[in-house]
């Protein structure tokens, strides 16, 4: 199978490099975004999946742009493909590009579609408290995530499961799935299954006011489910006096037993609670305890919260 693979990120570098197991499986080319300048120092930076196939010498492009991009469909069609496979590449692909391979392109992602349609579909779920997802193998269109579906499998997320975690899970499952997937579809051995239209639903890109919290307003549940998605990047935040304040590693699943321990006068919503010596929590709009285990104050260093309170006594007092 002659496949060039679209990709940019972590993600899509670990699907490409479990594929090429297969002796069957021949990736001509990678097509990834452009080196970007990245940190304070502005240092140009590849993605992960061209570092990847750098190192396995597997020809690489970057167009800066692929739509009426005559130079960059001439080479795709002079490599006479049988797929094109796109996982997390960034760009919508034109339909120059979709009619170029054999069998068309084909496109790996992370929700039970139609559910969750575009571009943050993992971090969706979590956000809702799903307690399942799917992975889902599919025929490409103009259109984001909208053309037949050709394979699914079903995903459990667990209650402490964060997005990289489900990332995680999906690698374990894509290779094979996608290698089966792959071979049925040149056996004609699958009847591709169309969307359902009216029970379509859309996420939007993550943009900073997603992951921001509000004690006052938002229940502990909803915050954690908030930070699962938002983990390891870019972490939920709220202000601490006039700065900004990451939370970066927390709990609430199991905090029953402890919000029994105090009085609804000390249940004050949106108030700092101190459980034990190396327990601190806050308590939220529905007066159950998001428990805080790691943090980071604007220009300063990420901390356990022992850590924090032993330089910000005042934290203890404090209400957000």
């Amino acid at each position: 199978m002659k496949i060039a693979f679209f990709g940019s990120g972590e993600f899509s570098k670990n699907i490409f490099e479990s594929i090429l197991i297969y002796k069957d499986v021949n990736i001509v080319l990678v097509v990834s975004t452009p080196d970007k300048m990245v940190g304070r120092k502005q240092i140009l930076e590849m993605t992960p999946l061209k570092r990847s196939a750098q190192k396995k010498e597997i020809q690489i492009l970057q167009p800066e742009k692929i739509r009426k991009n005559e130079v960059f469909f001439k080479t795709l069609n002079e490599l006479d493909l049988d797929f094109i496979i796109v996982v997390a590449y960034g760009k919508i692909i034109p339909k120059e590009i979709l009619g170029i391979p054999k069998f068309w392109c084909i496109n790996i992602h992370g929700s039970l579609l139609p559910l969750y349609r575009w571009a943050s579909p993992i971090q969706e779920s979590l956000k809702n408290g799903d307690k399942k997802t799917w992975l889902t193998i599919m025929y490409m269109s103009e259109g984001m995530d909208e053309w037949d579906i050709l394979a699914q499998k079903e995903v459990k997320i667990d209650i402490v499961d964060k997005a990289i975690d489900i990332f995680k899970k999906f690698e374990e499952i894509a290779p094979e799935l996608l290698y089966n997937t792959l071979h049925k579809i040149i056996k004609k051995e699958i009847i591709p299954k169309k969307q359902e239209e009216a029970r379509a639903n859309y996420c939007s890109k993550i943009n900073k006011e997603d992951w921001k919290i509000d004690f006052h307003t938002m229940k502990a549940g909803d915050i954690y489910n908030l930070f699962r998605a938002y983990f390891p990047w870019p972490w939920i935040y709220t202000y601490y006096e006039k700065k900004k304040f990451d939370i970066e590693n927390c709990y609430f699943h199991d905090t029953r037993e402890v919000e029994k321990s105090f009085s609804e006068e000390q249940l004050l919503p949106w108030k700092v609670l101190k459980i034990d010596k190396r327990t601190i929590g806050i308590v939220c709009a529905d007066k159950k305890i998001l428990i805080l285990n790691q943090v980071k104050l604007e220009w300063k260093k990420s901390m356990d919260i022992v850590s924090f309170i032993n330089g910000n006594k005042n934290f203890l007092d404090y209400n957000f």
